[in-house]
């Protein structure tokens, strides 16, 4: 009879494997044990706060909303029926403002040819109905084969909320979309419909944030138009250049370019934090747009926009190619040197831009790459089948530290190596806390990569492998890397989806672990 993941975790406190430690540096209190069959699958966390986690779960054909304490066990577990009259919706977004649970959902109209966004109140407290659904929003002249889109964003006081309607626009035409802005209560505070001024192929959207004051900063990318992308180009300058479009409803943007000279700025990430300047980083490179030679951090001013304070740190050879093989770094020596150019790190996303208690900022960013191929197999009577195959990839984490004056102290580096396929990178990536001075990440990895020195072959995470197991790494405020075993299990075969995982405001990490169809919550505490 195989070990039940209950015991199997009591287990794992105490037990230990050859070439394993588990850490002293944090301790996990874990609550019941769920089954993925009888008690629905865990889809992700919407919302937390100091008292409870609210989560979306899915059996068979219903979604369901769970509301768990902190201490682990569940104070509510409620249908949320997304077939209304005769209507299937399907859900936008899932937020708490304040004693209430808002269900956004939409639903394309065959008959009027619209996409329609509604919204459905409930109380916090047990999911009672509060009201009646209402809808927020349409989008016209839409079709099966184009809907256009909703996008539902939050202020950071959480006070106003942003509908954001994508619409359908002629190819190579400037792109449009309108946007609405509510109060917590949901009241209309304004409405605007916007045509951007530049073509479709010189302007990327990137994404949208609305301030406490209930305006809205698009972030986009203009691209130079031919010519003069020619001419950038031969000069070595960057042929885009990150742009911020203010709006208020009261009429065009207050547009505003960030800018850093030469450097090609990458990945921009902005976070509105709940008071003082916008925050600004990511990654640069000098000769493209897909290679980083070094990180960036700025703070903009919250009214005009304009750059107040920045910051650059050069990564050194020694930094990016530190945990490559000697095999490794040759390579990458060499096919810089036959480009003329300095070696550079590939492929790193910005993920994350977090405030510290002592008015510092950590940025986090990860080595992310997602391609495909096709396989092709022959039959005994000369047929063949083709299928396509989605690789995920997450590599090594990089930590960049800001002091409280916003000046970038140091950068480190965490290797891991996560390739996974047509599972959406499921249990890639990263989960992490800030307490204090130090950072601490979670994530799948394999055992042989405990002791890990530099040089060293990094072990790839197998998600069936026997290796497998959950790996803290630890981030001193000097950026010292200690790396250990979260648990100590007598099999690899528990594993955390990092991604689902959230800080609490008391700096535990909620995570959620699973072993073959059982999976568990816990709650992780930190030294």
């Amino acid at each position: 009879m195989r070990t039940t993941l209950g015991l199997w975790l009591m287990l794992s406190a105490f037990l230990s494997v050859s070439a394993q430690t588990k850490t002293q540096r944090a301790e996990v209190q874990w609550g019941p044990e769920y089954s993925a069959k009888k008690d629905g699958g865990f889809g992700y966390v919407f919302d937390h706060n100091e008292d409870a986690v609210y989560m979306k779960l899915q059996l068979k054909k219903e979604a369901f909303i769970q509301k768990m304490g902190m201490d682990l066990r569940s104070q509510y577990k409620k249908v949320l029926p997304m077939k209304i009259g005769k209507d299937q919706h399907g859900l936008e977004r899932l937020e708490v403002l304040g004693d209430r649970i808002a269900v956004f959902t939409s639903f394309f109209n065959k008959k009027t040819k619209t996409n329609e966004l509604y919204v459905r109140l409930f109380n916090e407290a047990d999911m009672s109905p509060v009201g009646s659904i209402r809808k927020v929003a349409d989008i016209g002249d839409a079709s099966r084969k184009w809907q256009g889109s909703f996008t539902v964003s939050i202020s950071p006081d959480k006070e106003k909320i942003l509908v954001r309607l994508d619409q359908p626009y002629e190819k190579d035409e400037p792109e449009r979309f309108k946007l609405q802005v509510y109060s917590s209560e949901l009241d209309p505070v304004w409405e605007q419909s916007i045509t951007l001024p530049y073509p479709d192929k010189e302007f990327l959207v990137q994404g949208n944030l609305v301030d406490n004051d209930g305006s809205v900063i698009v972030i986009g990318t203009k691209y130079a138009e031919k010519a003069e992308a020619r001419e950038l180009k031969k000069e070595e300058r960057p042929a885009y250049t990150y742009m911020l479009l203010t709006y208020d409803g009261s009429g065009d943007a207050e547009t505003k370019a960030i800018e850093a000279g030469d450097k090609f700025l990458q990945d921009l990430t902005i976070t509105i934090p709940d008071q003082g300047d916008i925050l600004c980083g990511g990654f640069y490179g000098k000769k493209g747009a897909s290679s980083q030679s070094g990180a960036f951090y700025m703070r903009l001013d919250r009214k005009t926009k304009a750059v107040v304070h920045e910051s650059f740190k050069e990564f050194s050879k020694e930094f990016i190619t530190q945990y490559m093989t000697e095999k490794e770094e040759e390579k990458a020596t060499k096919k810089a040197d036959k480009k003329g150019e300095e070696i550079e790190l590939i492929q790193y996303d910005l993920d994350e831009l977090i405030v510290r208690e002592d008015g510092g900022v950590v940025m986090v960013g990860e080595q992310y790459r997602f391609y495909t191929t096709t396989v092709c197999t022959s039959s005994p009577n000369g047929g063949q089948s083709c299928r396509t195959v989605y690789h995920y990839v997450y590599n090594d984490i990089v930590v960049v530290n800001v002091d409280p004056d916003g000046n970038i102290e140091w950068a480190t580096k965490i290797p891991k190596r996560q390739h996974t396929t047509n599972d959406g990178g499921y249990f890639s990536s990263y989960a992490m806390t800030i307490k204090g001075d130090k950072m601490y990440f979670i994530f799948n990895d394999s055992g042989k990569n405990l002791f890990l020195k530099e040089g060293d072959r990094i072990a790839p995470f197998k998600i069936t492998g026997k290796e497998a197991l959950i790996t803290l790494a630890t981030v001193e405020g000097d950026g010292t890397v200690h790396r250990e075993a979260l648990l100590a299990p007598e099999k690899g075969e528990t594993i955390t989806r990092p991604k689902a995982c959230v800080q609490t405001p008391d700096d535990k990490l909620f995570m959620f672990a699973t072993r073959r169809d059982d999976y568990r919550f816990g709650l992780v505490n930190f030294e």
